[in-house]
């Protein structure tokens, strides 16, 4: 009997430990339940925040908008100031190939008009350079073309191939103004008309303009170019303007060659301006006579073709 109550105490001490045990592992198994659930929350919730981090990022707010908004008008406006105020194309004209090819351009002139002086090219030549070469000019390049009559026929051409190795940019379709086609209009409208017209295309990056027949623009015209050709407030001081004048006869040839260009200025003074404003007409001729090149006639029939 007392065996058997003590295998049964026994069994059931047993029984107890293993029910202990069971539960232990129930509990154990809880416990990874919870903390699996709780790691399993984590997660989601991590992957919650991230997915709302990245919908964040997909989906710009307005504060993000705005500073792009912001960040596009200053490039805009940045743009528009380099265009308007930076360095202009004519800036550019210092490049050793423009300066090159002008001086190449003057020795292929002098191989076609084979009866012109020395100094006469090396007027042109060496004004045109050293103008090419300052980037920051106090003037614009003038050049008074004169022509006796056996030259009439040729210095405007002249003008025009000088024009086209100053501005080869705009060969086709240069700044032209022709005194015999203004004579018939009243001095003030003429003045206008040319005033406008050489706005535009200096505005539009012309290096020259062409002024043919000086001396048949009515007068007060011609005192638009004292402004033109100011030596210190000229309003565009990288161009060049190239005027041409036909004269009525041809210098004595007992004069020198500086003396025989003097004649051009006394002939505007003393004959073709003689009854307009004597004190307008000398501070004119002191901006436009300071480089007066005075040309010969020519001969060649292959001129002809070249300025045909």
């Amino acid at each position: 009997m007392a065996s058997t109550t003590s295998d049964k105490n026994g069994s059931g001490k047993k029984s107890t430990k293993k029910v202990k045990v069971k539960r232990k592992d129930v509990a154990e198994h809880e416990d990874d339940e919870v903390s699996e659930n709780v790691d399993k929350k984590k997660h989601i919730t991590d992957n919650e925040e991230v997915n709302e981090m990245e919908g964040t990022q997909s989906k710009p707010g307005l504060g993000y908008i705005r500073n792009s908004v912001a960040l596009c008008v200053a490039i805009v406006c940045l743009l528009v100031a380099m265009r308007f105020y930076g360095p202009p194309e004519h800036e550019m004209k210092g490049d050793s190939d423009l300066v090159k090819d002008f001086g190449n351009g003057v020795d292929q002139l002098q191989l076609s008009f084979t009866n012109q002086t020395e100094r006469f090219w090396k007027t042109l030549k060496n004004r045109g350079l050293a103008h090419l070469k300052n980037n920051n000019p106090s003037q614009p390049l003038v050049f008074l073309l004169a022509a006796p009559p056996p030259a009439h026929e040729w210095v405007d051409c002249l003008a025009i191939k000088l024009a086209e190795k100053l501005d080869p940019r705009h060969k086709r379709n240069l700044a032209k103004i022709d005194g015999a086609d203004e004579k018939r209009y009243p001095g003030d409208k003429v003045k206008k008309t040319m005033d406008d017209y050489l706005k535009e295309k200096f505005l539009d990056d012309h290096r020259v303009a062409v002024i043919h027949r000086l001396e048949l623009l009515p007068f007060p015209s011609p005192q638009l170019f004292y402004s033109y050709c100011d030596d210190q407030n000229a309003p565009y001081k990288h161009v060049a303007i190239i005027f041409t004048v036909h004269l009525p006869e041809e210098p004595s040839l007992s004069l020198s060659p500086k003396e025989a260009e003097a004649t051009v200025e006394k002939y505007l003074s003393k004959q073709v301006w003689l009854r307009d404003d004597v004190d307008a007409v000398a501070a004119l001729l002191s901006r436009i006579a300071n480089t007066v090149v005075l040309m010969n006639g020519e001969s060649s029939d292959s001129l002809k073709a070249y300025c045909s």
